[in-house]
Parts: structure tokens; sequence; C-alpha cells
């Protein structure tokens, strides 16, 4: 019965996983498309992205007598990438993006993909995480709660961050002039298959680090506000 258990609990944590990066995906798709065709929404936005970004940084600052660990110093200059990358949603125009070249389209979309991406996983995982202890006494721990954990996370975001980046500019979705947005769907395609395997192996790796963790019987300590070992 245990071993059922077990394997129970890792399918559900795959398969919850491979929902969470299909759905990461297509919002990532969406909002880099909406940032280029329209002003109001890349201010939008772009507001949300610096709005994250800070709050990012808020919680994972080190309290009083604490170290600043390496997750925290990875997860700060991430958080300050967000920041930059929401400033950068107030000048990018579809028609100031036709004209760059493949050298510096990439990387901008690559980077502001895997803003994108690291700031809606991590407002996720923070979220559930503090949600879950309303229900501890069933779950025992939260799900996130370690550093080799939030390592695997943000290992996650970034590789399917920069998936999504990367292939939205290289298949060129905002120069698309076809009225059903053709690109845009076969980007989407792609992204959500990435998105479904990262996330998948994501939940299987969570749910794994978890156990062991488990297993230690260390006392579990909260994903952003408490010293992870």
């Amino acid at each position: 019965m245990d071993a059922i258990s077990d394997k129970l609990q890792y399918t559900l944590s795959a398969a919850v996983g491979m929902c969470l990066g299909a759905l990461t995906s297509l919002i990532v798709d969406a909002a880099l498309f909406e940032i280029g065709e329209s002003y109001v929404f890349g201010s939008i936005f772009g507001v949300c992205l610096m709005t994250i970004g800070g709050i990012i940084l808020w919680r994972v600052k080190p309290l009083r007598g604490e170290r600043l660990t390496r997750w925290r110093i990875m997860v700060c200059g991430f958080s300050l990438m967000v920041l930059a990358s929401g400033f950068m949603c107030f000048v990018l125009n579809k028609h100031w993006i036709v004209s760059l070249t493949p050298g510096i389209k990439l990387p901008m979309y690559t980077m502001l993909g895997t803003s994108l991406c690291f700031a809606l996983t991590f407002s996720i995982v923070d979220m559930l995480n503090n949600i879950v202890p309303c229900s501890r006494e069933l779950l025992a721990q939260p799900l996130v709660q370690s550093s080799k954990q939030i390592y695997v996370i943000l290992v996650a975001s970034v590789v399917m961050g920069c998936l999504f980046g990367f292939s939205f500019g290289s298949i060129d979705v905002e120069d698309d002039q076809t009225r059903f947005h053709s690109r845009l769907d076969e980007d989407q395609a792609i992204n959500t298959a990435i998105g479904a395997v990262v996330g998948a192996l994501m939940g299987w790796a969570n749910q794994y680090l978890r156990d062991r963790q488990l297993v230690a019987s260390s006392p579990y300590v909260s994903f952003s506000m408490q010293e992870c070992s």
C-alpha cells in the first residue's frame, strides 16, 4: 500500500507540474505577443513585472541575524532581471521590434521570456506555500522548503523561459501579418509541449526532494522567509 501511495504521489506531482508548465507557456507566449502588439498591455505588463520583482526581492531578503545564502543571491539576481524587463516593456513597440536584427531580437525576447516565466513560477510557488499551512496537518510540511527544491524550480523556470523567449523570437511571431496569427499558434504548440515536459520533471523532482527531507526529519522552513540549509 505504501508503494502504491508513493507512486500516486509522484504521478500526481508530475501531473500537476505538467499542467502548470503548459499553463505557464501559454501565459508567457500571450504576454510576449501582447507586449509588442499594444502599448497599453505593454505598460500593464511592465508595471506587473516591476511589482512582482520588488515583491520577490522583499520576500527573499534575509531577516535580522540570517545569512545571505547562495540561493537568496541567485533569486535576488533574477528579481533584478525581472525589474529590468519591466522597464523594457515600456519601450517595446511592434514597429520598432520588426526593424531589429535577430542578433538583438533573440537575446531580448529570451531575457523577457525568462523574466516572465521566473516571476510567474515563483509567484505560484509562493502562493501555494502560503496556502499549504492552512492544511498542514494533512500535508505535514510545505510544498517547497529546502534550498535544493528552490534550485530545481529556479533552473526549471529559467530553462522554460529561455526556450519560450527564444522560440518566440526565432519564429518571428511579432512579424506575422496574417489574420489568424498562424505563427503564434505554431509557437504556442511548441512551447506548450516544452512546458509540459519541463513542468512534469520539476514536479517529480520536487516530490522526490520533499520526501527525502521528510525522511531526514529535519525541521521545515518557509520558502521565502526562513533560512534554507
